[in-house]
């Protein structure tokens, strides 16, 4: 293959877990996948970037209900129609309890797009025209929407596609097969077959298998590596991290996994700042990284500062990352950069974006009842957690501190 091949992934929030598995199952194989939470840059506007979709060799489409719903989701399609190519780029993963495949159901999409295009149109007669270009401009897209939504869901429901279950259940043969990896890539797939084991020690075992027959790489010693984390057996891992490395240095997961090696098993905390570090130079959009260097400037390098940038930079690319809502809330608790009501706004956020983050609820508890001495209101925080706490994380800590009139 002369080139590595660039899949887009698009999806609605509804879907973002579905979509995070499958990008991070993709570049398994080596490819270049783009989805927008890791490939906005700071500078760049959405519109910007959903024009650049056009370019990328192939689409997959996350289709749901709120898929379908989402003017973010059909402004991608539709610029992905304006490629006289686009059908053969487009790769369907359409869950079964999506109805598309009969007229009526076509026909309520229809009525959804064609109600929300009335309200604008409707309200915006109100308003003087030279005051509301930008308006005219939104309810353009509204009515290109409602204009080319049937026949999208109708060449979906005509073309082969697959629900997420099977595409993992086959370990992704469908979109493998429809980009030509499968001959050309064959050691690269048969490495991700061999991630998506379940069992570890099978997994071992055909890591063994595999390298008999196949040359080395950074993607076999990484799978070795998180085999070997998985077991605990951390040596092992720090080593074939390492060892993974040699093959490439830039190689952004790896980096990162080392980086947590380093800093939680060996406390060889510059070593994991300086992984962190490598793996945001090497991939400036993806959010992990930047999480784990953050935590480790503020908690062993007590560089609030330092952490405050990462996180500022972090939301600036990604405004719903819940989790560093949650971490920039921690820096406005304390030192020179107090300021509660800031702290109280990002707790807040975290939770709004992730009504189900154990960890925000227990932070903005034992921030009510440390900062602001609301005592009840802290503890109801506390039962909440309790609610959606479906394994029992916090249960414990969870049954001392709602008895305590302190955070």
């Amino acid at each position: 293959m002369d080139k590595t091949l660039k899949v887009f992934i698009s999806y609605s929030w509804s879907t973002q877990e579905i979509a995070e598995k499958i990008y991070l199952d993709l570049t398994l194989v080596g490819l270049d996948v783009l989805k927008d939470n890791h490939e906005i840059k700071y500078t760049e506007r959405i519109s910007d970037f959903m024009k650049s979709i056009k370019k990328v060799d192939y689409a997959l489409l996350i289709i749901n209900d709120g898929y379908l719903k989402s003017k973010n989701c059909m402004i991608e399609v539709l610029e992905l129609l304006k490629d006289d190519s686009s059908w053969e780029k487009i790769l369907p993963v359409v869950y079964s309890d999506t109805d598309i495949y009969t007229a009526i159901s076509r026909i309520s999409y229809i009525n959804y797009w064609e109600s929300q295009t009335q309200k604008i149109a409707e309200a915006v007669k109100s308003i003087n025209p030279i005051n509301a270009t930008e308006i005219y401009k939104e309810l353009k897209k509204y009515q290109d929407i409602t204009a080319n939504i049937d026949s999208f869901l109708l060449n979906i429901s005509d073309r082969l596609h697959v629900t997420p279950d099977k595409l993992f259940a086959d370990n992704y043969e469908q979109v493998i097969t429809k980009i030509g990896y499968k001959n050309e890539q064959e050691p690269l797939i048969k490495l991700l077959e061999i991630a998506l084991i379940p069992n570890i020690e099978t997994r071992e075992i055909e890591l063994d298998k595999y390298i008999k027959k196949y040359p080395e790489s950074t993607y076999y010693y990484s799978i070795k590596a998180g085999t070997a984390r998985n077991l605990r057996k951390f040596q092992q891992a720090r080593y074939f991290y390492e060892k993974a490395l040699t093959f490439d240095s830039s190689n952004y997961e790896v980096l990162n996994n080392l980086g947590q090696i380093y800093e939680h098993v060996y406390n060889e905390f510059d070593k994991a700042k300086e992984c962190y570090e490598k793996a945001i130079n090497s991939k400036p959009d993806l959010d992990i990284p930047r999480l784990n260097l953050g935590v480790l400037l503020s908690q062993h390098y007590n560089d609030l500062a330092g952490a405050k940038k990462i996180y500022d930079e972090l939301l600036e690319l990604e405004p719903d990352n819940e989790k560093a809502h949650n971490n920039i809330a921690n820096i406005y608790k304390f030192g020179e950069f107090v300021d509660l009501d800031k702290a109280e706004f990002h707790l807040k956020k975290a939770i709004d974006i992730n009504p189900n983050y154990l960890e925000a609820y227990l932070n903005y508890g034992n921030f009510l009842k440390a900062f602001r001495k609301q005592i009840e209101e802290g503890n109801s925080y506390y039962r909440k957690l309790m609610e959606i706490d479906k394994n029992g994380v916090y249960k414990q800590i969870i049954e001392v501190l709602i008895k305590s009139d302190k955070g």
